[in-house]
């Protein structure tokens, strides 16, 4: 009988089809008699690709992973300290605590980030967390080197600005990757589209969208749901979800200066698909997400985690329609007032209107999106002076909901609310970040069931389809002056102005297509 040999990867991706057998245990019983070690053999080796702020905040959950090693680290920048956080020393602090060294980077003046960085931390910890650990993480500028060169790869997560993660993605996928990747899925319509397209025709790779994690236990949704099934507000008619953002520097006019680039960093591989320009630190690290070509606005950085589940309960489809206002900056032209066109970056207060249609057909509804201060005006009844900075509010014919951002603490406005009291919500989610007996937070272990051939779980890339379409009109809205478009997900086109479809996806520099 023709034999064939199987290398690892084949192995882990073919475990549904081998069912019962086990070759090598998912777990090796720890002195304690707790789950907590995986064989060597049966880890998921993991590149992690972008090594930024945001990359390092978030390393613990993977580094505490028994299941996963990760094997190499990419990043155009070697190591700088000029990365923006939320605090000054808390990403210095964190990391101090995941590698029990209170000491480190003692000296150091700024935020740290890039590759070395994050080849320190992961080396450091697995060196004192794990029995026997002598292995090194390789580094290099750019992944395509790590996924060409290092042995048997399994898995990516992304972490890179905005504008990379459809043609990382979509690499990765091809190449058979599981892919672990943040918001959003691509920052242009149609390359965020592809990312779904290859996901959906990929049943065999695992693939989760870091925002799903912010569902929690799903009891907040479920509660709002009960209440609009038993007409606590009449037909619902409109969602209105604002924020505070954007709460990183924004830019109305296009940088002047021209500053050398940094030692250390690779200034075209950081461009990729985007079009040539002069470096300058106003597009870098949590800057790129105010610029049209690099990031998706302050919607797509905050809107998926309250949205994402309001579409999923809902049952909501791709938007037909988008119109949006927004602030403008006025400058001196010869000392004369005049308004700053800009057709590059996102304004500091933009408000969205969608139309949405359920998917059944029964009709739709209107969403609408606030930020930079703006709000939605306050419902009849409600109790207090004003909306809070950041919430949600479900609108019917009879009332309204008032919530947190993210659903929280839903209450019914107005004098319905006693009537409809008793009517309570219960938990749909388990709460996704909970860690497991042996440090695996769930959402990380239900992709790692994924990558066993265990399906596809609550957080896969197909299951943003409309949420991402939806956003992605937005922007091109605000780049087409606010316009009302007027939009077809079957064809993926914008049928009543031909110059914003161009803006469905974006001029590509040579040798980064899709």
């Amino acid at each position: 009988m023709k034999t064939e040999k199987i290398n690892r990867r084949t192995f882990l991706s073919s475990a549904a089809a081998i069912g019962a057998l086990t070759i090598v245990p998912d777990y090796v019983v720890s002195a304690a008699g707790k789950p907590g070690k995986v064989a060597p053999s049966d880890r998921i080796r993991l590149v992690h690709i972008g090594c930024g702020s945001e990359g390092l905040a978030e390393i613990g959950a993977l580094l505490k992973a028994p299941a996963i090693d990760i094997v190499g680290v990419a990043d155009p920048n070697r190591e700088s300290y000029n990365y923006i956080h939320w605090s000054e020393h808390g990403l210095r602090d964190s990391l101090r605590r995941i590698m029990d060294e209170p000491n480190w980077k003692e000296g150091a003046t700024g935020i740290p980030g890039g590759r070395n960085i994050m080849k320190e931390v992961v080396e450091t910890y697995y060196r004192k967390n794990r029995t026997g650990y002598k292995g090194t993480v390789a580094a290099a500028e750019d992944y395509r080197e790590l996924l060409d060169t290092l042995k048997d790869v399994d898995a990516v997560k992304i972490m890179s600005p905005d504008h990379h993660h459809a043609y990382q993605a979509i690499d990765c996928l091809k190449r058979g990757k599981h892919v672990i990747m943040h918001k959003p899925l691509g920052n242009k319509m149609i390359e965020a589209m592809k990312v779904v397209d290859i996901a959906k025709a990929s049943p065999a790779l695992s693939t989760h969208m870091m925002a799903w994690n912010a569902i929690a236990d799903g009891k907040d949704m479920d509660q709002i749901k009960k209440w609009i099934d038993a007409g606590a507000i009449g037909k619902l008619k409109e969602i209105h979800n604002w924020s505070n953002r954007p709460v990183w520097p924004q830019y109305p006019t296009i940088p002047t200066t021209k500053e050398p680039v940094p030692e250390g960093l690779n200034w075209d591989l950081w461009l990729g698909p985007a079009e040539m320009r002069d470096y300058h630190f106003e597009y870098t690290n949590c800057c790129f997400r105010g610029w049209y070509e690099f990031g998706a606005g302050a919607i797509a950085d905050m809107g998926y985690y309250s949205l994402m589940p309001v579409f999923n309960v809902l049952n909501l489809d791709s938007a037909t329609s988008v119109s949006s206002r927004f602030s403008r900056v006025v400058g001196l032209k010869n000392n004369v007032p005049s308004t700053i066109v800009n057709d590059y970056s996102y304004p500091m207060a933009a408000a969205y209107r969608f139309e949405v249609p359920y998917k059944d057909g029964s009709g739709k509804i209107i969403l609408q999106w606030h930020d930079g201060g703006m709000k939605p005006q306050t419902p009849e009844g409600y109790e207090e002076d004003d909306l809070p900075i950041e919430g949600m509010m479900f609108v019917g014919d009879k009332g309204a909901i008032v919530s947190g951002f993210q659903r929280q603490k839903p209450r019914i406005v107005g004098e319905r609310a006693a009537q409809f009291a008793d009517i309570k919500g219960q938990a749909t989610v388990e709460e996704p970040n909970q860690a497991l007996p042996d440090g695996t937070v769930r959402w990380l272990q239900t992709w790692i069931d994924g990558c066993r051939g265990k399906g596809k779980g609550a957080g896969s890339f197909e299951y943003a389809k409309e949420v991402n379409e939806t956003f992605n009109l937005g922007s091109v809205s605000l780049m087409s002056n606010g316009k009302k478009l007027l939009y077809d997900s079957k064809t993926r086109t914008i049928t009543n102005d031909a110059e914003a479809n161009k803006l469905l996806s974006r001029n590509v520099r040579k040798g980064w297509e899709i």
